[in-house]
């Protein structure tokens, strides 16, 4: 059984010409643009206090279907310092950088 690695770049970035944000997502491999459908997804970031287990949940919203991923205190310094705009200058995350709180 051989492995198959499909990799993205998503590059999401605020417009001010039309007060929007814009996405761009390309295929690495072939530096081509990929076209997506119109779609809408969920996306909760679930904390377990006493153990540091973070589960982020993706949900597409016209089908229901699910997915999960799951880390620990790693991931929740990623998506603070990653993901969430908070006004604050993005910065490498660190393991045990903080206790996750939400």
């Amino acid at each position: 059984m051989s492995d198959t690695a499909y990799s993205l770049l998503i590059r999401y970035f605020y417009d001010p010409e039309m007060k929007a944000m814009q996405m761009q997502v390309i295929q690495t491999d072939t530096a081509e643009p990929v076209s997506l459908g119109n779609n809408s997804f969920l996306m909760r970031f679930l904390v377990d206090q006493e153990t540091l287990v973070v589960r982020c949940q993706v949900r597409h919203i016209a089908s229901g279907r699910e997915a999960y991923v799951q880390g620990g205190p790693s991931l929740w310094s990623f998506i603070k310092a990653c993901l969430l705009n908070r006004d604050e200058p993005q910065q490498q995350a660190t393991v045990g950088e903080d206790k996750p709180t939400l």
